[in-house]
């Protein structure tokens, strides 16, 4: 049902998140130069010529290169098992500590990906140089390749300090939450950098629309909107894509709708651009906000109880959702020359209710936290009086969240703290419902 490009890109997806990314090829290079210097050490005199210039640095007997290169290849096969076996333990412990969907942000790691293709095509590299030196009369050793795998065996025990030192740093909680931010914003951004898209209102007669099931089980994915254009101009209609992005889709419910009843063979085209997919991708930046919240919400959890990292996590947040404040959340695209393309996206309500009410279930009998979601509320706010919906949304959520502080957190003095500084909070924001005042605390005192 997919088309050849949304294949390719999932491919392409999938390879750059796997650990062999990198490994494979470097492995094969370093067969291809094992094989290259054999070839060019037996058809030349290079090392003869090297062992003239530089006799000091020169291996003269073969069981002594020998001897060399099977060290090197033992103590880089010790490293690698060394060095997998920690990270997969180290990995391991952050995804239990704050989420398994981490796990990505390491496996494609570059540095990660760099550091075991480099040992495993040096280990590649010195096997065929081992094998290539065999015992006759003469004694000859291709020192061109020898001194090769010493160089590269010595900066294996470079690199090798230098992937420790950036694993340590990348695996602190502050950095990955950094990262994830900085991910998200990225996302935001690039989607806003999209030409073609726009904010309207649905076509009043949409529930006439003919329907066209999903034909697998699958998540939304990738759709191919040029294409989908395209075919709207080609069919002389209009299509609606009923499910938001992301969201799991079961076989035979809704896929999309068209203005017109389409032929079989058409239904086939339209498909190809927007069937679903049987995994989820998290390209882009609904799934990197959803971390955040899950990386707080598992700081809060009674096993790890770090409301450290659950505050940082919530400033992360704040700043994604206050991106997404002025950002319009588009719904409808047109091609140049190609017909309209309705559907459905999680507009910043939604976005907030549910970002909210996994924060609250957590978070709301921590005083310190409580407060933070509380901050971060009345800031969105203050931002929103401009988007009446949003407005509205961002009022419900600071009603939730004080009803929830007013039955778990029952201290005189932190239940006093929190009404102060809603209070004043409120300053900022006009005609504020009063029914905050529950918290015992009239305004100012």
């Amino acid at each position: 049902m997919q088309d050849y490009s949304r294949w390719v890109l999932g491919w392409i997806k999938n390879l750059g998140r796997s650990v062999a990314f990198l490994p494979a090829p470097m492995m094969f290079a370093g067969m291809v130069i094992g094989i290259g210097l054999y070839y060019f050490e037996t058809n030349t005199d290079i090392s003869a010529k090297i062992t003239e210039s530089f006799p000091a640095v020169m291996v003269s007997s073969q069981e002594t290169a020998r001897n060399i290169l099977g060290l090197f290849i033992g103590g880089l096969i010790t490293l690698v098992v060394f060095t997998f076996t920690q990270l997969m333990n180290l990995f391991n412990q952050v995804a239990n500590s704050y989420s398994p969907r981490l796990l990505p942000f390491f496996t494609g790691d570059r540095s990660l990906q760099f550091t075991m293709g480099f040992y495993l095509g040096t280990i590649i590299l010195t096997l065929i140089v081992l094998l290539s030196i065999r015992g006759n009369d003469d004694g000859y050793v291709p020192n061109l390749s020898v001194l090769i795998c010493i160089v590269l065996g010595i900066a294996s025990l470079g690199i090798f300090i230098y992937f420790v030192t950036t694993v340590s740093r990348k695996i602190q909680v502050d950095n990955l939450i950094r990262k994830i931010h900085q991910l998200g914003l990225d996302f935001i951004d690039a989607d806003q950098a999209r030409e073609g898209y726009a904010v309207k209102t649905l076509p009043a007669d949409l529930g006439n629309w003919y329907v066209v099931p999903s034909p697998i089980d699958g998540f939304i994915g990738t759709v191919n909107f040029s294409r989908l254009s395209e075919l709207a101009a080609k069919y002389e209609t209009q299509f609606y894509l009923s499910t938001a992005k992301g969201e799991y889709l079961p076989k035979g419910h809704p896929l999309f709708q068209s203005q017109r009843v389409l032929k079989e063979e058409e239904v086939q085209k339209v498909l190809s651009a927007v069937a679903p997919i049987t995994q989820k991708f998290d390209d882009w930046y609904l799934p990197t906000l959803r971390l955040l919240v899950e990386i707080a919400m598992k700081a809060m959890s009674p096993g790890i109880n770090d409301p450290g990292t659950a505050l940082d996590a919530i400033d992360r947040i704040h700043g994604m959702l206050g991106h997404l404040l002025g950002t319009p959340i588009p719904n409808h695209y047109a091609a140049e020359k190609g017909g309209a393309v309705w559907f459905t996206n999680k507009d910043l309500p939604a976005i907030l209710n549910d970002t909210l009410s996994h924060l609250r279930t957590y978070c709301r009998a921590d005083v310190v936290v409580s407060r933070k979601l509380m901050k971060m509320l009345f800031q969105l706010l203050s931002l929103a009086q401009s988007e009446p919906a949003v407005e509205a949304a961002l009022r419900e959520e600071i009603q939730a969240l004080a009803e929830d502080i007013g039955r778990h957190i029952t201290n005189a003095h932190d239940r006093a703290t929190i009404a102060r500084e809603v209070w004043a909070y409120r300053a900022f924001v006009a005609e504020f419902p009063t029914e905050m005042d529950f918290l015992g605390v009239a305004g100012g005192e």
